[in-house]
Order: C-alpha cells, then sequence, then structure tokens
C-alpha cells in the first residue's frame, strides 16, 4: 500500500488534472496503489463492471497517471497489471470549486497555531483521512473537498484584549 503519509504530491498538467475530475478515476489510483492489478481485478474490488474500469485505466494509462508494471497470458489472454503512480497531485489548474450556494453541505473555517513539525503532522493526518475516504468502495452522489491552509498575518494571529477603564 502506498505510505500517505510521506508521499509527496505528483507534479501533473493541466491535461492530466482533467482526468481526475471523476471520484471513481481517484477510487481506481487509490485501487492500485496499494498493488498492481488488471481492469477486472480492479472492477471487483470496487463493484464495478470491467469494461467500465477498463476504459477509465486506459485513459489514465494514456494520460501518464498509470505505469504497466507486467503482462501476463493466461488462457490465451494477455493481462495487464498497472500500477498508480501516485495519489496526490499538484497542478496550477487546481483552484478551488466554486459550489452553488444550494449546493453546499458544510463549510467549516478555523484558526490554528502550529509549529513547522505540527503543521507537517496536521497535513499528513489530513491527507491520511481524505485518503481513506478516497478509497473507500461508497455509492451516492459526488461531492467536491476543497481544503485551504493558508498561514495568517501575524496581526491577524493575535486579538488586543480589550481594557476596560
Amino acid at each position: 500500500m502506498s505510505d500517505v503519509q510521506n508521499e509527496q504530491p505528483f507534479q501533473i498538467s493541466p491535461e492530466q488534472s482533467k482526468l481526475l475530475e471523476s471520484a471513481l478515476r481517484i477510487k481506481i489510483m487509490h485501487t492500485l496503489a496499494e498493488e498492481p492489478l488488471t481492469s477486472k481485478q480492479v472492477a471487483e474490488k470496487l463493484g464495478k463492471t470491467p469494461g467500465n474500469i477498463h476504459y477509465h485505466i486506459v485513459k489514465l494509462y494514456e494520460g501518464g497517471l498509470l505505469d504497466l508494471v507486467r503482462t501476463e497470458a493466461s488462457g490465451g489472454i494477455i493481462q495487464k497489471f498497472y500500477r498508480s503512480k501516485a495519489t496526490w497531485f499538484r497542478s496550477e489548474n487546481f483552484s478551488g470549486y466554486q459550489f452553488r450556494p444550494e449546493d453546499k453541505v458544510e463549510h467549516f473555517v478555523t484558526r490554528l497555531t502550529l509549529s513547522s513539525a505540527e503543521l507537517k503532522a496536521f497535513q499528513q493526518e489530513m491527507m491520511k483521512f481524505i485518503s481513506s475516504w478516497e478509497s473507500r468502495v461508497t455509492e451516492g452522489d459526488e461531492y467536491g473537498i476543497d481544503v485551504v491552509i493558508g498561514r495568517l498575518q501575524s496581526n491577524e494571529n493575535c486579538i488586543e484584549p480589550e481594557v476596560i477603564p
């Protein structure tokens, strides 16, 4: 299984980021991070049809997001085993989601004080948490998650206490 905690985001092009605009393709990337598998094996793990999964795997492979690890002949059929290059990506094309008000489910905002080491630990925990949900076999509507971590200006970090005369 890929070690999400130590994984650096994989730099991708705008064309590659378009290939990842699907929760199913993200699940495929996670499934193929665990071990090299065929399209049929991925379909079984995700509860999808082999033809559907094969289509997506070919697109991801052609887009340079999967490696062909090996091929095996089995009963006159050539089986292709693929592996994900990554499960975390960085692209200049990622700009966040613009949700319509009626589509917003939740918006969380908070502030934390973190040392450099604590920030890194927080980021790793967030990546691990999000990965655990990205890789699950789930049903229903597709949702976008947009998490932004940014350093606040120092004058925003401290609220001056009100002095009562």
